[in-house]
């Protein structure tokens, strides 16, 4: 079946809490002392709708059929000039999810698109995200398209207060 992309309606808000509840229960999974585990007050669908409503932000869903597939979120951001460097403008993927039955069937590389066709048609060249170490799926997905480590984020642990 064909993979579909729209953009994401206050209709979806339902959908779009718990797209975040699946995304967040893997990090969860993966760094139990650092995310908490998904709950209905984290990303209620009020959320959602707050989001939505904001021109900035992109929210695209993916469909196979009539199947919700996947969602991205991200947002235009710009940067002003500083004395050390310069300004620019990006599209910054906040979320990506792909629910478990359709990946590897072209869902993530169709909700990336969306996001490309949106940079192109705002004439943002630039897109970007984070991905977490322990996540080497997402990895290998996000270098395969296109994607490139450009600054690395380190911490240091001094006492369990600092999760």
């Amino acid at each position: 079946m064909a993979i579909t992309v729209r953009r994401a309606t206050s209709k979806d808000s339902a959908l779009l809490s718990a797209f975040n509840a699946e995304v967040q229960a893997i990090h969860a999974e993966a760094l139990p002392g650092w995310f908490k585990p998904p709950g209905p007050q984290q990303f209620p669908p009020a959320a959602a709708t707050a989001l939505l409503k904001n021109a900035n932000n992109l929210i695209f869903i993916a469909e196979i059929g009539t199947d919700p597939a996947g969602c991205i979120f991200a947002g235009v951001t710009r940067q002003a000039e500083t004395p050390w460097r310069y300004a620019y403008d990006m599209i910054y993927v906040y979320e990506i999810g792909v629910r478990a039955a359709c990946r590897r069937r072209g869902v993530g590389a169709a909700l990336i698109g969306a996001v490309r066709a949106e940079a192109a048609s705002r004439n943002v060249a630039l897109l970007g995200l984070d991905v977490w170490s322990f996540n080497a799926d997402a990895r290998a997905f996000f270098q395969r398209q296109g994607f490139a480590p450009y600054n690395d984020r380190w911490v240091c642990k001094l006492s369990e207060a600092g999760r």
